[in-house]
């Protein structure tokens, strides 16, 4: 009876009551008592489903006091219906759920929904109060069955089929999904007063699929172009996001997802069309970390978690050495206050040495094309390359956790 009792005073605010066998919004005569919806409530999701001349309704909310597992000052067991009516609930490890109060909107955070129908028909979902919710979060409803994903901020309502044989969690919610990364960052080799040069570019020598299938990156990413879409592209690059609390604790087995994408001369990192931030969809819990690799400088790591402004979570490695992990160890004063990654590991194994000459420049020197021991970035392997570049930074090593 306790818990009963403690969390009645929530359904309340929420203008809901536990009635009989599913979540009710509360009558006239209940609403005049508690004041209906609590105008103040924000970050709350109504979603409720009809069909077959039944409905049935979930709530997803955030409140700072709770916790991802059940709370009886804040959750509602979810009780099931009739057969001829839809069900619709949170599903936690064990638990389901008729209100699931969570503690914040993380990035990229996933509600597992549960489903169930006794009879075969077509059903809508319709999502309410989503103007409780900052305009920078995007809401997303997955039906993994039929392989749909609706913004539920542009389309509140979502209509399908449905049958009794249907997976019981066909459904996901996605909040603030998916992860665009605005990102600055430069490179040494290359950087020419105040910004990169596009050498390979105009020489035509820059690959149109990604170069990161081999060691020691082994990136499986079918990025590609017909052609390379903007005249500013600098090199291709492999961004990837580690999820974790801190830059120290951003080992290799935190990361969550890579993408490659280009670099243009201003430092910006691009998708495949030039232009449009790159796009991240993996589920995060702790927080962001980004980490820039090329093929011929040590890749480095935000020494901070990535912050989310209008949407978008924004990242400039240049302003500072410290804005990269192990900060002078990581990165180099360009001049002008701008600061870049550290060039001449033509071998990319982490470490700038005598074998990215050997190896590297001395099979390579003289050639053309799209190098590796090309340091400059010019589109020819010579002594600049070694002597400018590769020379000034021996033993300078790679600071990303492994």
């Amino acid at each position: 009876m306790s818990t009963r009792r403690s969390i009645i005073p929530f359904f309340m605010m929420l203008g809901l009551f536990v009635f009989g066998c599913s979540v009710i919004k509360a009558q006239s005569q209940s609403n005049m008592q508690t004041g209906q919806l609590n105008p103040t409530l924000n970050d709350l999701l109504k979603l409720t489903v009809a069909g077959n001349s039944y409905s049935d309704q979930t709530i997803v909310v955030f409140v700072p006091e709770a916790t991802p597992g059940f709370d009886p000052e804040y959750d509602a067991y979810k009780l099931m219906g009739i057969i001829e009516a839809p069900q619709l609930y949170s599903i936690i490890p064990g638990i389901n759920l008729a209100i699931n109060a969570l503690p914040q909107i993380l990035i990229n955070l996933d509600v597992q929904l549960g489903f169930r129908v006794g009879v075969t028909n077509t059903y809508t979902i319709t999502a309410t109060e989503l103007s409780s919710f900052d305009p920078s979060i995007t809401i997303f409803l997955d039906d993994t069955r039929d392989n749909v994903l609706t913004d539920l901020v542009a389309n509140p309502v979502y209509s399908f089929s449905a049958n009794p044989t249907d997976d019981i969690e066909r459904f996901k919610l996605h909040f603030r999904y998916p992860v665009y990364l605005d990102l600055t960052v430069f490179l040494e080799g290359c950087f020419e007063g105040t910004e990169m040069s596009n050498d390979l570019n105009l020489a035509g020598f820059l690959p149109l699929s990604q170069p990161f299938n081999s060691e020691p990156w082994n990136y499986s990413g079918t990025e590609s172009v017909a052609a390379i879409p903007n005249s500013e592209v600098v090199d291709w690059v492999l961004i990837e996001i580690r999820d974790t609390t801190d830059a120290a604790s951003a080992l290799l087995v935190t990361r969550v997802e890579r993408a490659a994408g280009f670099l243009l001369k201003n430092g910006s990192v691009t998708g495949t069309d030039g232009i449009s931030n790159l796009m991240f969809t993996q589920t995060i819990s702790d927080s962001i970390f980004v980490v820039v690799w090329h093929r011929n400088h040590l890749g480095i790591i935000s020494s901070n978690p990535v912050t989310e402004a209008g949407g978008v979570y924004a990242y400039d490695f240049s302003t500072s050495a410290d804005k990269a992990f192990g900060s002078v160890l990581a990165q180099k004063d360009l001049g002008g206050g701008i600061f870049g990654m550290i060039s001449g590991d033509s071998d990319a194994n982490g470490v700038v040495n005598e074998n990215d000459k050997a190896i590297n420049w001395s099979g390579e020197t003289g050639n053309t094309g799209y190098l590796s021991s090309d340091i400059d970035l010019n589109g020819q392997a010579d002594n600049p390359d070694k002597n400018d570049l590769w020379l000034l930074n021996q033993s300078a090593e790679c600071q990303v956790p492994e």
